[in-house]
């Protein structure tokens, strides 16, 4: 490489550095320490059905354990999905990575909820929602718990608006 090439290169990797230390700095600011043994999680004991950012099924609870899902910054929200609920096609604002906890998910990407392009993922599993990407999921026999972190704020549009129990009164 030439010395001009290093340069740039040089300069890059700085801005870049400077760049991503700046939306840590942002996107952090609302975490707080926090240590919370599995079975001392707080869940709602009500359903989320009508909760932003979610698939608002009735039976599911949401519930957010680090940052502000409201806010512009980073945040993670935690869902326990009963058995033998789907998830119509939605997409949300904010871009996701995801990890299944306990149970099996099926999870597809697609403006219809197809069943052929369902994927089973078992506890362990990873999977992500790009901004914007419709997507869609359910459960069988047993519940499901799923974790996604993401920088807020979020929010739920459904393919069908009929699907979005926010229209119902």
């Amino acid at each position: 490489m030439n010395t001009r090439t290093v340069r740039i290169l040089a300069c890059a990797l700085s801005a870049l550095g400077w760049c991503l230390a700046a939306v840590a700095a942002i996107a952090g600011s609302d975490i707080q320490p926090a240590r919370i043994p599995a079975g001392d999680i707080p869940w709602p004991h009500s359903s989320s059905a009508r909760v932003e950012g979610t698939g608002m099924r009735t039976g599911l609870q949401t519930l957010v354990v680090a940052g502000d899902a409201k806010s512009n910054g980073l945040f993670t929200m935690m869902f326990r999905i009963p058995a033998n609920t789907r998830i119509p096609p939605h997409s949300h604002p904010d871009v996701r990575s995801c990890f299944v906890l306990s149970g099996t998910w099926f999870f597809g990407y697609g403006e219809r909820a197809d069943e052929s392009q369902l994927k089973l993922l078992p506890a362990g599993s990873h999977y992500t929602e790009p901004a914007g990407m419709n997507h869609f999921a359910e459960t069988r026999d047993g519940p499901v718990i799923a974790e996604c972190t993401a920088i807020g704020p979020t929010g739920t549009t459904f393919v069908n608006p009929d699907d979005d129990p926010r229209r119902k009164p």
